[in-house]
């Protein structure tokens, strides 16, 4: 019987590696070999080591202009959408409640709807590629983000009996798997698939 001690947490959704510093391994869209998905400098950035292709996506955020009316004394948050304004510090701005025009400080925050988005369909939610780590079973797609992400699936899908860690009823890194990948009835194919992709080569 192998056993296996599962992970907290949503270690292998893609926004927690690349914001713990690690890579998400895709297929370049120049060469199709294998390339390199991080964050540098609040940057989304793809590097592929074969023909050098790079690209980069800024982080998404949004920008509002917010405090209490000097005249009506009411609070107001107010999203802004000109970029020439996303630059001040200082934004003069009519109040929504009786257009009394008050400075008020620009603040900046990370747009979640971007930050939550994880891997659909086998590709990366930034760029749009293909996973390098990816088959199918059935159809369906059985992936890994990297070889770390891979090893823990095979490791996963091994074992005859699987345990949740000690100590808290915390979410697991199984928690977001797929059906298919979790029953018994597959592992053979699954785990088959799993260390096929492990002997891809990563230049």
């Amino acid at each position: 019987m192998e056993r296996f001690t599962d992970e907290y947490g949503h270690k292998y959704c893609f926004n927690m590696v690349t914001h713990y510093g690690g890579k998400v391994v895709v297929h370049c869209p120049k060469c199709s070999k294998n390339a390199y998905i991080s964050i540098e400098s609040n940057e989304y950035v793809l590097r592929c080591g074969a023909c050098y292709y790079t690209e980069t996506q800024m982080e998404a955020y949004k920008y509002s202009a917010r405090g209490v009316c000097q005249h009506c004394e009411r609070y107001f948050n107010l999203e802004v959408k000109d970029e020439k304004q996303m630059t001040q510090k200082q934004l003069n701005i009519a109040c929504p409640h009786c257009q009394t025009t008050n400075q008020v400080p620009m603040h900046r925050v990370a747009d979640y709807r971007w930050r939550y988005q994880d891997i659909r369909d086998g590709r990366d939610p930034i760029f749009h590629l293909e996973l390098y780590y990816l088959d199918y079973f059935r159809g369906k797609p059985v992936w890994a983000v990297n070889r770390e992400h891979l090893s823990y699936l095979i490791s996963y899908t091994s074992a005859t009996l699987r345990e949740k860690p000690a100590n808290g009823p915390m979410r697991t890194a199984s928690h977001s798997l797929p059906v298919y990948i979790k029953e018994a009835k597959n592992r053979d194919a699954i785990v088959k698939i799993l260390k096929k992709l492990q002997k891809k080569f990563e230049d």
